[in-house]
């Protein structure tokens, strides 16, 4: 097959989980079919990965996203009262020209659109098969978001994009040939769910050579936390877990530390560290295996989000026996306490912390079983050969 991929950040490994995604779905489909991709890209340093990239597509364009241009968008479709925002912001004539080029040139079987921030691009009927990736439903994440999130300010502009996803979702997924889901959670947040019948649920997966313990690494009595602070759903899990969490943890294990780890960490973490000196805020590190391997317990207290969670699956798959939230869990579906422990008030996610912490036993069963379900389910090859199967078929008319 010819497939032509369009994403909406430049894909490369090391990038923030849709990048991630997408360039490990290019990785995959390009051993069997000529692959062809289109992308933003925000800096010229994105280019670097550039390389790694043309190695495996046959053709790549990468259109720079123009600040000024996406804010003008977002303005403009904001006065209109039509488009979600996010969707507004990646708009672009040179990116839709690249991608009228692409097609005449490649004559694809198959277009492929990354999140609903691409979705307008390839909306209108065509002689290749078009798919929707949405991962998540945006409708489930803006309302969480909305019930969570602090600030009267935020609550009303995320309450405008709630209601406009929760128009567009439906909309935009009749007019694809199949849309692509991560869980029947995602699925049945949607208004008319029951009517869309050309969902298949594709969720991602991990690299579990990469994300093995480092057993020459000694367990610290250490909770660990990892994920770009910077998002409104990682940054109300940490205060969340901070403010109404961790005191009651200290009650009982007074001598543990809170390792907060993710890019960027917004000015109210650091101040956290400062003030905290059980609290550690690295920053930007190159590789997290060594802090997966030393810390003695890895949460996830994920009030806010849809989809599947990546940082639980890396945890998971690196023996860090974990504490979540039901909501962090929905799109993993691991067993409570069997490959986790589920808290979904602090009291109880507090009570569990401490349980994983005092008892080794109970955390090394849970961390082993967790490595084996990950191992079983959760590969980037099981899913994606699942996804190439739905391609061929789609493309073959079966």
């Amino acid at each position: 097959m010819r497939i032509l991929i369009l994403s909406p950040r430049f894909p490369h490994a090391l990038g923030k989980a849709d990048s991630m995604t997408v360039y490990r779905i290019v990785k995959h489909l390009s051993q069997r079919h000529e692959i062809y991709l289109a992308c933003f890209y925000d800096k010229p340093d994105d280019l670097r990965h550039l390389p790694d990239l043309e190695k495996i597509a046959r053709g790549v364009r990468c259109i720079p996203r123009k600040k000024w241009k996406s804010v003008l968008n977002m303005g403009w479709h904001f006065l209109r009262g039509d488009l979600p925002l996010q969707t507004a912001y990646y708009l672009d004539g040179e990116m839709r020209e690249a991608l009228r080029e692409m097609i005449r040139e490649h004559k694809p079987d198959l277009v492929y659109s990354h999140l609903i921030r691409t979705s307008e691009y390839v909306k209108e009927p065509a002689p290749f098969k078009r798919i929707l990736a949405l991962q998540i439903s945006q409708t489930l994440n803006y309302r969480r978001m909305i019930q969570h999130i602090e600030g009267p300010l935020y609550k009303i502009l995320y309450g405008i994009e709630y209601r406009r996803v929760r128009r567009y979702e439906p909309a935009i997924m009749r007019r694809f040939d199949s849309c692509l889901l991560i869980s029947r959670y995602d699925k049945e947040s949607l208004d008319g769910h029951e009517g869309l019948a050309n969902v298949f649920y594709s969720p991602h997966g991990v690299d579990v050579d990469h994300y093995t313990r480092m057993e020459n690494v000694e367990r610290e009595n250490a909770i660990l936390f990892c994920g770009v602070l910077e998002t409104p759903t990682n940054l109300d899990a940490a205060m969340y877990f901070y403010k109404q969490i961790y005191p009651l943890v200290k009650e009982q294990v007074r001598d543990v530390r809170f390792y907060l780890m993710g890019k960027n960490p917004p000015r109210a973490i650091r101040r956290i560290a400062e003030k905290d000196p059980s609290v550690i805020v690295p920053g930007f590190v190159k590789d997290l295996r060594p802090y997966y391997s030393k810390a003695r317990v890895g949460i996830d207290p994920l009030r806010i989000g849809a989809g599947l969670q990546n940082k639980l699956l890396i945890s998971m798959c690196m023996e860090l026996p974990m504490v979540s939230t039901s909501v962090a869990n929905e799109g993993i579906a691991a067993e409570p306490g069997r490959h986790l422990l589920i808290g979904d008030t602090a009291r109880d996610f507090a009570d569990a912390v401490v349980e994983l912490l005092r008892n080794k036993n109970k955390a090394e069963n849970i961390a082993r079983e967790a490595r084996r379900f990950v191992e079983e389910k959760w590969t980037w090859e099981y899913h994606f050969e699942a996804l190439e199967k739905h391609f061929v078929e789609l493309v073959s008319g079966h």
